[in-house]
């Protein structure tokens, strides 16, 4: 992996964690407040929706661990 400066890894966690929370409320959020076509639909959005965020939550705790507070 390219060596980013401390405030260039922390920027990306940012980043990858806004993300995280742009999935979960596409995910798993918005469907109470749209119409599912499918049973499939329903149960599709939220299993993506927890995937993907677990996934942007990982990256962003890969860049910041060996980052000491």
């Amino acid at each position: 992996m390219r060596q980013y400066t401390l405030a260039q890894r922390k920027s990306l966690a940012d980043f990858f964690n806004m993300i995280a929370v742009a999935w979960f409320t596409a995910g798993i959020i918005s469907p109470f407040f749209i119409i599912s076509k499918t049973i499939i639909e329903l149960l599709l959005y939220p299993i993506a929706g927890i995937i993907l965020t677990w996934l942007s939550l990982l990256i962003s705790l890969y860049l910041l661990k060996d980052i000491k507070s």
